[in-house]
């Protein structure tokens, strides 16, 4: 799948990407224009066709794309030796907003896709993700011993996770809506301040 765009400019493959997952997300895929895909990509619909071959093409090309782009930014901007996991966690939501202000309809398509298929579906569609790697960017070289003695690690990671994401997504959509911008200096002394209480609640005093 990844060889479809292999030798296409990065800048005009960036409009391609946008362009698609934008009309994907605003219409159904039967309603979907390739001519609106086009015009807003500012390419020849010949060349999008000689790309994709097809809509349907097009269009399982992005599902495979939500997936690997996020966990290649993630495996290639992590710090593995982190081995505090809430700063490891704070780390990963900050990656992913990076990802989506390169790709601002990312999320929005998303949501789409994985209302009928799951990730797992997709991945086994397409044998090339880096799933070993993956599968350890919440265990790999992480000290549990940093938690309280009497905490339920995995359900504190979730909470810690779903608190960190959940602060993500509104800084995402707040952006998106263009009521602020992508001050990633402010934005992680937000996350600081979510993760000075997180770590009180959960973690060992020094």
């Amino acid at each position: 799948m990844e060889e479809l765009l292999i030798n296409v400019d990065p800048e005009k493959k960036e409009r391609i990407i946008n362009s698609a997952m934008k009309e994907f997300s605003v219409n159904t895929f039967q309603k979907a224009s390739t001519n609106t895909i086009v015009e807003d990509a500012a390419i020849s619909k010949g060349l999008l066709f000689h790309y994709f071959g097809n809509k349907e093409k097009l269009y399982n090309y992005l599902e495979y794309f939500v997936i690997k782009v996020i966990m290649e930014s993630i495996i290639e901007g992590l710090d593995w030796e982190q081995k505090d996991i809430i700063l490891r966690l704070k780390e990963i939501a900050l990656i992913k907003l990076k990802v989506f202000q390169k790709y601002p309809y990312l999320t929005d398509f998303s949501l789409i896709v994985f209302k009928e298929k799951t990730a797992d579906e997709i991945m086994r569609i397409n044998p090339d993700f880096p799933l070993e790697l993956y599968s350890e960017i919440y265990t790999k070289n992480v000290d549990y011993a940093l938690f309280k003695e009497d905490v339920d690690v995995k359900k504190a990671i979730d909470i810690i996770r779903w608190t960190l994401e959940k602060y993500s997504d509104e800084v995402r959509l707040e952006i998106q809506k263009g009521q602020r911008e992508f001050d990633y200096r402010f934005i992680e002394k937000e996350f600081l301040s979510y993760i000075t209480i997180l770590k009180s609640s959960f973690y060992k005093s020094n």
